[in-house]
């Protein structure tokens, strides 16, 4: 058997090692234990020590299981109970806690709404309500069911069996119960406003015969076939498509008409041949000719649309019997414009004045009591009158400014007239100064007549002496040198 170490010690007297370490043994630092974080397990952190990371994964907690008062027990007991809201005190059975009073109300009683059902008296009935197809009895009997059933009508009719009275629908029964509280409400006096009377008759309005119908057509859809519900749908379909091709056309002749002939679609007295005949493209030409003639317009240049109306016998009596009036487009309108003038009434195109004058003319025709913007009565005769008449005024609004402008012209030139001949009698020349200017014996006049008309017109007017010296001194000249040319040629 092999000897143990304290076996060796104890043999050989050597104590044992004490458990505090001597001065030469470094003392061991005990550390606390560490305890695992949450989030990681046991393995992991084993492994990785007390280096934990900085992002702890945390584990997803689920959620607490509610307590459902698991742990006190409530007890349940059945009772008797009595709904107050019934009138024949019947007595049932039900389960309530047992906590719950005895003498605690029905819960359910607050529920049950009790429907308003008018009374009426025998001299209300005589007054108001008679009806030669219901007697009186039948409708006590009616009224006497609807307040039974809380006016749930399809109930009412089920249990409606009047003895000796004729077979009644539902909404015969609806139509004579809403006809009579609409003329008790209506005949009686009321507390409140006249809108909350109103409001009170509105809600018993019922229509029969709409409601007939509208059960007459409902019957009618249930009442299809497999094949005619089938046929709807592709008829729906075809015209759904149609719409679409028709709109998708329509599109595209406007576009094509505005681009080629500058008009827009929907007239059918355009004929679209000659139009698009007109049309000046040619462009294999423009193609072969383009390095040569480099100016030439790579754009069509459309021609004015044809418009024909033949003026035939027919179209004239239609067009008189039915008052229709048609006029020419003007030829003046520029190509890139519509031509056509759709149909309009006479009230919508009245004549009205230029912007310009429009102030005028309408302050002339206030004046005198007319209006040009409303006509009583737009017949055609009465718009000619009324186009003559603004057509008038603004002549005369166009003649007054012409006149207003002459005698502004006049008053100006009189007072430049009168300024200068104030300036001429200021300065009015003497007697020797106008003995120079009378010609000699010997002197013939020249063929213009200037010096004759100079003297007879200082003669005549004193005041523009001044005026006329430079003319007298050059006709002088001039007669001089004219009598002494012909004294050579002599």
């Amino acid at each position: 058997m092999a000897a143990s170490a304290a076996d060796v010690r104890s043999i050989l007297s050597i104590p044992e090692p004490s458990a505090t370490p001597g001065p030469s043994q470094p003392k061991r630092q005990i550390q606390p234990p560490t305890r695992k974080p949450e989030g990681i397990s046991r393995e992991l952190y084993a492994l990785i020590g007390p280096s934990v990371p900085s992002l702890v994964v945390v584990k997803p907690r689920l959620k607490q299981k509610p307590n459902l008062g698991g742990g006190n027990k409530v007890k349940w007991e059945s009772r008797p109970f009595k709904n107050s809201a019934r009138q024949d005190s019947l007595e049932l059975r039900h389960w309530v806690k047992a906590s719950t009073a005895e003498d605690a109300e029905y819960p359910f009683a607050k529920y049950n709404v009790p429907t308003n059902v008018f009374t009426y008296s025998q001299d209300e009935y005589t007054r108001f309500l008679e009806d030669k197809d219901w007697s009186k009895d039948e409708t006590d009997y009616l009224f006497s069911v609807a307040r039974e059933y809380d006016v749930r009508w399809f109930v009412v009719y089920d249990r409606y069996d009047f003895p000796g009275g004729v077979t009644r629908t539902v909404d015969d029964l609806k139509d004579r119960y809403y006809s009579v509280c609409r003329k008790l409400v209506r005949n009686r006096p009321w507390a409140g406003d006249e809108q909350s009377k109103t409001a009170m008759i509105s809600s018993y309005n019922f229509d029969k015969e709409r409601e007939l119908t509208r059960k007459k057509y409902i019957l009618s859809l249930e009442s299809r076939t497999p094949e005619q519900i089938a046929e709807e749908e592709a008829l729906f379909i075809e015209v759904k498509r149609l719409e679409q091709n028709e709109r998708k056309f329509k599109k595209d002749r406007d576009e094509l008409l505005r681009t080629l002939a500058g008009i827009d679609s929907g007239l059918p007295d355009i004929v679209e041949d000659e139009g698009l005949s007109n049309l000046t493209i040619e462009t294999k030409k423009k193609k072969r000719g383009s390095a040569l003639e480099p100016d030439t317009p790579t754009t069509p240049v459309p021609a004015t649309p044809v418009v024909k109306r033949p003026p035939t016998a027919r179209n004239a009596a239609f067009d008189a019997a039915n008052c229709i009036i048609r006029t020419d487009p003007p030829t003046t309108v520029p190509v890139t414009k519509a031509a056509h003038q759709p149909a309009n009434l006479r009230s919508y195109k009245l004549p009205t004045p230029k912007s310009a004058v429009a102030p005028k003319i309408t302050a002339a025709l206030a004046e005198l009591g007319i209006n040009h913007n409303r006509l009583v009565m737009p017949t055609r005769d009465n718009i000619m009158q009324l186009e003559s008449l603004l057509d008038a005024t603004a002549a005369l609004i166009e003649t007054k400014r012409l006149v207003d402008k002459v005698e502004y012209d006049i008053r100006l030139l009189k007072g430049r007239l009168g300024m200068r001949e104030s300036q001429g009698a200021e300065s009015q020349p003497t007697g020797d100064h106008m003995d120079v200017d009378e010609p000699n014996d010997g002197e013939v006049i020249g063929e213009d007549g200037r010096a004759q008309s100079v003297v007879s017109t200082r003669s005549r007017k004193q005041a523009r002496r001044s005026m006329s010296i430079s003319s007298v001194d050059t006709s002088g000249t001039t007669t001089t040198r004219a009598g002494t040319k012909r004294q050579k040629r002599s």
